[in-house]
């Protein structure tokens, strides 16, 4: 299925100009993003949402980056780490049609993510990589990432 989606990094503190806070929309914070990172497929909360989840907390219990504080830094990771051959970077999030807009907000350990329907131009939820996890991955079931078997047999060699 191509359901389209976008997964920005934005540093936490530019929610803090807008009252909706973490909730707005993606083109009034697309100038800070690090990255704009288009999937073609598979872009829908039950999915994508469960699997940037995963990988925040792989990325934080396993491989060690307890705080999200560097922006730079986890926009490299993210688009190493999701890379497969219908992914597109692009110089901002209305480059593209897109059904969802993540946006990974950095800047302290709690990480929050917030998830933006572009057709319907609302919010569809701000969660933790917790709660997402707790609330998506029950809705139907995929098989998501095993972060770990991907990054041990990506290794050169």
């Amino acid at each position: 299925m191509a359901t389209r989606n976008v997964t920005m990094v934005v540093h936490r503190q530019e929610s803090e100009k807008y009252v909706k806070g973490f909730a707005v929309n993606p083109t009034e914070v697309a100038d800070k993003s690090y990255v704009n990172m288009y999937l073609h497929h598979d872009g829908y909360p039950e999915y994508q949402g469960v699997q940037t989840a995963n990988w925040i907390k792989y990325m934080q219990d396993t491989k060690g980056f307890t705080n999200f504080g560097d922006g730079s830094r986890i926009a490299a990771h993210l688009v190493k780490d999701m890379h497969y051959n219908s992914q597109y970077l692009y110089p901002n999030v209305d480059n593209i049609d897109h059904n969802y807009t993540y946006i990974i907000w950095v800047g302290k350990s709690d990480v929050w993510v917030s998830c933006w329907n572009q057709y319907t131009d609302e919010c569809v939820f701000v969660s933790t990589p917790d709660k997402m996890i707790k609330k998506w991955s029950k809705v139907a079931e995929f098989e998501y990432t095993d972060w770990n078997y991907k990054h041990n047999t990506n290794k050169a060699g």
